[in-house]
């Protein structure tokens, strides 16, 4: 039995179609006519047997076996982009967008691309930091080539890679909160996956909470915690010295994991975002670990 191949042109298209969501933009990108993406597209669906897209408006969006093979699409184009790249290196003429979260790890991720911008100077890059939620909304409509986000957990667009930790209550080292009538929460800004995991968990719990200190910056929230102003849930890589984390015996329910993704876009990668991306797993996985 003959083994099915299937291109890396016609993925490529695919993929480009799927990410930007029109036949006309894709067919800018590749540098081709949309006559001739529509015709790679209907050669994929054929090799394929089945519609992999199907018009909605003016955009496109995947059918079942679309999904199915969207995700396989794209790691085909990461390891033939990657193999391609050592041999051929030329200038990279597009900036590339990084988003980074101020929710989790951002002193990590910075540093890891301070250094990778330090390194590659020829490469035009912009660095974004923000709540995980704006980052994916802002890769979702291509203001970002490459974001790490907490996100709800499931499949997502764009998702690469995703770990799982376990966030944990803290508190200033010495602090005693169990007389609170409403224990004082110290939080990012509403929709910060963080605050949801405590407010859900205490609703669940029946326990009465406020919020006593907000703000989008984790080193607020932290010099918050070491202040005293309340309790708040990190992880690993956001703890400080002077905080403690506080066990089950202080009456506070279990919080749920945390799931940590990195999303990139394929279209404008390029060699050096792959190994922005290789970069940003490296340093994810050591914090995780």
């Amino acid at each position: 039995m003959a083994h099915l191949n299937l291109s890396t042109d016609l993925l490529r298209t695919f993929v480009t179609v799927v990410e930007v969501k029109s036949y006309t933009q894709a067919a800018t990108l590749l540098g081709r006519t949309q006559p001739a993406i529509s015709l790679q597209m209907k050669r994929l669906e054929e090799l394929i047997g089945k519609p992999l897209v199907i018009r909605q408006g003016r955009g496109v969006a995947l059918t079942e076996r679309g999904e199915s093979l969207i995700g396989h699409a794209r790691q085909i184009l990461r390891l033939n982009d990657i193999a391609v790249g050592q041999f051929e290196r030329g200038v990279e003429s597009h900036t590339l967008r990084i988003g980074l979260p101020v929710d989790y790890g951002v002193r990590m991720l910075q540093s890891t691309m301070t250094r990778m911008v330090q390194k590659s100077t020829h490469i035009r890059t912009e660095i974004h930091c923000d709540l995980s939620r704006n980052l994916i909304q802002g890769l979702h409509k291509d203001e970002l080539d490459i974001a790490v986000g907490l996100y709800p957990g499931g499949e997502q667009q764009f998702l690469h890679r995703y770990w799982t930790e376990k966030p944990v209550w803290v508190a200033a080292q010495g602090l005693l909160f169990e007389g609170f009538d409403e224990l004082p929460l110290i939080a990012h800004p509403y929709g910060c996956v963080y605050r949801d995991r405590m407010t859900e968990a205490l609703e669940q719990a029946e326990q009465r909470w406020r919020i006593a200190f907000s703000s989008p910056g984790i080193g607020s929230v932290q010099q918050a915690l070491l202040d005293g102003v309340g309790v708040s849930c990190l992880t690993g890589p956001t703890m400080l010295d002077g905080l403690q984390r506080l066990s089950s015996d202080t009456g506070l329910p279990e919080l749920k994991p945390l799931h940590i993704g990195l999303f990139y876009r394929q279209t404008h990668l390029g060699q050096y975002g792959h190994e922005v991306v290789n970069e940003i797993e490296r340093a994810v996985e050591s914090a995780v670990a």
